[in-house]
C-alpha cells in the first residue's frame, strides 16, 4: 500500500495541474500512463512543513507542544529505492523535528516494515503484515473501538497484498478525462542534470490559488458525477479487486456477496461523493478550504514521458475568524528520480531480533532498546510521549460490584480478574481499583500468588508487594503504610488506587464532574 502513495500523489497532481490535453509538445496522457506503469526507480526526496502560528494562548499545553514539534519538520531522503513488482522499498536519510536530527533507514516488503534509527540498538518493526499488525496504532486506537480498528486492519492488510494497478489506472484516468486544463499553466522545453546525467524533456509549471483552485476542483467532480460510464467502469474494477475486503468492513455485507449489487453499491457511493462535492454543501466546504489554498508545481518530464523531477508547494490559510493557533501552513516536496524501470534492489532490513514499535511504550523496553541520552529517546519520550498512559476506572457501588459473578482462576501467572476497569469507593472513602489492571495498564509486570494471596507489581526500577487484608505494602524492600488494606473480591485483588499509582510514578485525578463517575490515572 505505502509504495503506491507516491504514484497516486504525483499522478493525481499531474492530472490536476495539466488536465488531459497535449500541451507544448508534452503528451500528458502518455506521461500519466507511463507513471502508472512504472515498476521501479531510485530517487532522492525532501519534504518540509512550516506553520504560520498566531495566538496560541487558547491552546492546551499538549497542543502547543505538537505545534512546536511539527513546525519546521523536515524529511530528507538521500536514497529511495522502489520496486513495485516485488513489493519492496527502502529509504535512508534523516528527520529533523523539534531541534532534533535523526538519521534513519527503513524498508518495506510484503511481510514487514522495519526501521533502524541512530540511538536504537535494535531494529524496530512498525508494521507486520504477517500478523496483521500496524504497530504503534493499535495502542492508541483500540482503546476507543476494537471492532472497527480490527476491520480496518484486515482491509489494509489485504489492500497491501493485492495488485492495485488497474484500480489506480481507472481512478486517475477518470479524473484525467473529466478535468479541464487550468489557465495558469506553462510547458517549455528544457535540459536538466539528474544524478550526473544530462536529460532533455519538458518543464511543466503550474500555480493556482484562491477561487480558481476551488472552481477547478468543483468543475472536476461535477464532470465526474455526470460520467456514468466512467464511474461504472471504476465500480466494476473496485468490486472485482476488493469485494472480500469490502465485506470485512462490515458495511451491508449482503450487497458484496452479489457482483451486480456490489458494483451498484460502489457506483452509488462514488457518485454520491462526487455529487456532494459539487453541491451547495460541498461547494461551501470547497470555498472554505480551497479558496484559502495555493498549489504550485514545477515538474520535469523527460523525452520518454517519465517524471524525473518534482517540486511542489501547497499552502493553506485558515478561514477568516479562525486565525488563533495555527493560521496556516505550507508543505513543500522535492524529488529527483533515476534508473526508472531499471534493476532496482531495495536494501531490506532484517526483522530478526527486532522489537515492535508498540512495545517501546513500556518504560523498561524503551530504556533497554534506545539510549537514554540519544535524540531518538528524547523524541519518543518527550515529544511523542510514547510511554504516556491514561487509565480510566468506572465507579460502581461496592454492593453492586459484590453482586457480579467472579472469574475462574487461571493459574498464578494469569491472575484472574472480573469487571475490567471497575472501581469502587469504600465506606472509609478510599478509592479502590484492581491491582492487575492498574499495574499492567501503567506498563508493569504483575504476578499473583494464589496461595499467599500476594501480588507483585514490578519493573526494573520499582517493585511493590501487596497482600490481601494487609494495609502495609513493601516498596523496593521497604514497608510502607497504605492507609487502607488491599481487598480480595472473588479472586480479584483491589488496591487503594492513590497509594499504588503514586508509587508507580502516576497521578490520580479527583477533580471535575467526571470524577463522580470514574477515576482517571495518568502517567507521563
Amino acid at each position: 500500500m505505502f509504495k503506491k502513495i507516491g504514484v497516486w500523489v504525483m499522478s493525481a497532481a499531474l492530472v490536476f495541474t495539466a488536465g488531459c490535453q497535449s500541451l507544448g509538445g508534452l503528451d500528458m496522457n502518455q506521461a500519466i500512463e507511463n507513471e502508472l506503469k512504472t515498476n521501479s526507480y531510485e530517487a532522492s526526496l525532501s519534504m518540509a512543513l512550516q506553520y504560520d502560528v498566531g495566538d496560541t494562548s487558547a491552546l492546551s499545553e499538549s497542543e502547543k507542544e505538537r505545534v512546536a514539534f511539527w513546525n519546521g519538520f523536515q524529511l530528507n531522503v538521500s536514497s529511495l529505492k522502489v520496486n513495485r513488482k516485488e513489493q519492496t522499498m527502502s529509504a535512508k536519510g534523516s528527520i529533523t523535528a523539534a531541534k532534533l536530527n535523526l538519521p534513519f533507514a527503513v524498508s518495506l516488503d510484503k511481510d514487514v516494515a522495519v526501521l533502524t534509527v541512530e540511538g536504537a540498538n535494535k531494529p524496530i518493526v512498525i508494521a507486520d503484515w504477517r500478523k496483521n499488525e500496524l504497530t504503534g496504532l493499535s495502542h492508541e486506537v483500540t482503546m476507543y473501538d476494537d471492532y472497527w480498528f480490527y476491520r480496518l486492519q484486515r482491509f489494509l492488510k489485504e489492500f497491501h497484498l493485492v495488485d492495485q494497478q488497474e484500480v489506480t489506472n481507472k481512478a486517475i484516468g477518470l479524473l484525467a478525462k473529466n478535468l479541464p486544463n487550468a489557465a495558469s499553466l506553462a510547458v517549455d522545453k528544457k535540459t536538466e542534470t539528474i544524478q550526473g546525467q544530462t536529460v532533455s524533456g519538458h518543464q511543466l509549471r503550474f500555480d493556482v490559488s484562491g477561487e480558481q483552485f476551488a472552481s477547478l476542483f468543483r468543475s472536476t467532480f461535477k464532470n465526474v458525477a455526470l460520467d456514468d460510464q466512467g464511474l461504472r467502469e471504476l465500480a466494476v474494477v473496485i468490486y472485482d479487486k476488493f469485494h472480500p475486503e469490502l465485506k470485512e468492513l462490515g458495511f451491508a455485507e449482503e450487497l458484496f456477496q452479489d457482483r451486480q449489487l456490489g458494483t451498484e453499491a460502489v457506483y452509488t457511493g462514488a457518485k454520491a461523493i462526487a455529487l456532494y462535492l459539487t453541491s451547495e454543501m460541498g461547494g461551501a466546504w470547497e470555498q472554505e478550504l480551497l479558496s484559502q489554498s495555493k498549489l504550485k508545481v514545477d515538474a520535469f518530464v523527460d523525452e520518454s514521458k517519465q517524471i524525473r523531477q518534482w517540486n511542489s508547494e501547497i499552502a493553506m490559510q485558515s478561514p477568516p475568524g479562525t486565525e488563533d493557533g495555527i493560521r496556516g501552513g505550507k508543505l513543500t516536496v522535492r524529488m529527483d528520480r533515476w534508473n526508472i524501470n531499471g534493476d532496482v534492489k531495495p536494501d531490506i532490513i532484517s526483522a530478526k531480533d527486532a522489537i515492535l514499535y508498540e512495545d517501546l511504550s513500556n518504560e523498561d523496553n524503551l530504556r533497554q532498546v534506545v539510549q537514554p541520552d540519544s535524540a531518538f529517546y528524547k523524541l519518543l519520550k518527550e515529544q511523542l510521549r510514547i510511554t504516556e498512559k491514561y487509565l480510566y476506572f468506572y465507579i460502581w457501588s461496592e454492593s453492586d460490584l459484590d453482586g457480579v459473578p467472579g472469574a475462574e482462576a487461571e493459574g498464578t501467572e494469569a491472575y484472574p480478574a472480573y469487571d475490567y476497569n471497575a472501581a469502587y469507593i469504600s465506606g472509609s472513602n478510599t478509592a479502590y481499583v484492581q491491582g492487575k489492571e492498574l499495574g499492567e495498564g501503567l506498563g508493569y509486570k504483575v504476578t499473583w500468588d494464589a496461595g499467599t494471596k500476594t501480588m507483585i507489581i514490578a519493573s526494573s526500577q520499582t517493585e511493590i508487594v501487596l497482600q490481601a487484608g494487609s494495609a502495609t505494602a513493601r516498596v523496593n524492600g521497604t514497608d510502607k503504610s497504605i492507609g487502607a488494606p488491599a481487598v480480595l473480591k472473588k479472586d480479584a485483588l483491589y488496591v487503594p488506587v492513590r497509594f499504588v499509582a503514586e508509587q508507580l510514578g502516576a497521578k490520580v485525578k479527583t477533580e471535575g464532574e467526571e470524577s463522580l463517575y470514574s477515576i482517571e490515572v495518568y502517567k507521563p
